[in-house]
């Protein structure tokens, strides 16, 4: 067996734990829990904006109220003063002035009424808007829960990786890992890998006749190599440790 064969097993399974990082960031879980939080966001401010309308609303409610008890107060006032004069002109002038009123608390009315519409119309809406919320937060609850549980399975099966390269590496001399790690840093591919036909496992990339006959000559150099100063068969297209 070449020098290189026990770090095809260490590739493996540092290759399984990238895997296995990128599963556990792109969760579908996570994504799920993402979704659940902006809707219930995006629900919590369309509340809080219906809230601050409606009580903008009863505000111009009791202040059109205070208004007409104005307007009833003035009516009164000049009807009295009406059964008092006795010139016709301060009469009319006097009638002049309740009907003013008269018609400024009748539109005062009309307002009153509109704006007890669109507060009914306010609380309907945000009734409804309240229960969509008890509902999404309960959403975002079982999503929490389901994220934690993919979590602890990604954690666990991270501890047996963990594991199985700790022992994998006991196996191997520490001056093949540190040039293995040497690569592996400067990579997005496998540092290390294995031969399918003619084909490497890294780069995907057949290797010609002349190239696979040179390194099968330098792994029987390599195998009997044993001052520590032994050359790796590499891969003419990636670079990458080849196990032939």
């Amino acid at each position: 067996m070449g020098l290189l064969q026990p770090l095809l097993q260490l590739q493996r399974v540092d290759t399984a734990l990238l895997q296995l990082a990128h599963h556990q960031a792109s969760l579908a879980e996570r994504t799920s829990l993402t979704a659940a939080k902006a809707a219930l966001v995006a629900t919590q401010s369309k509340h809080n904006k219906l809230l601050t309308e409606l009580k903008a609303v009863k505000e111009e409610i009791v202040a059109l109220e205070a208004a007409n008890k104005k307007c009833e107060l003035a009516i009164q006032k000049y009807s009295q003063q009406l059964k008092t004069v006795i010139a016709p002109r301060e009469a009319e002038a006097l009638q002049h002035e309740i009907e003013t009123v008269r018609v400024e608390r009748s539109g005062n009315d009309d307002k009153e009424l509109a704006l007890l519409e669109n507060s009914e119309n306010l609380d309907s809406q945000i009734l409804e808007l309240s229960e969509q919320i008890v509902s999404q937060q309960a959403s975002v609850e079982q999503a929490t829960l389901a994220l934690k549980s993919a979590l602890t399975t990604c954690e666990a099966d991270k501890q047996k990786l963990d594991a199985q390269r700790s022992q994998v590496a006991s196996e191997i001399d520490p001056k093949l890992i540190k040039l293995y790690d040497m690569k592996r840093n400067k990579r997005t591919t496998p540092a290390v890998a294995d031969l399918h036909g003619t084909k490497c496992q890294s780069c995907h990339l057949d290797l010609s006749v002349v190239e696979l006959s040179a390194l099968k000559k330098l792994v029987k150099n390599e195998t009997s190599e044993t001052d520590g100063n032994a050359v790796y068969a590499e891969c003419p297209n990636c670079d990458c440790y080849l196990v032939i």
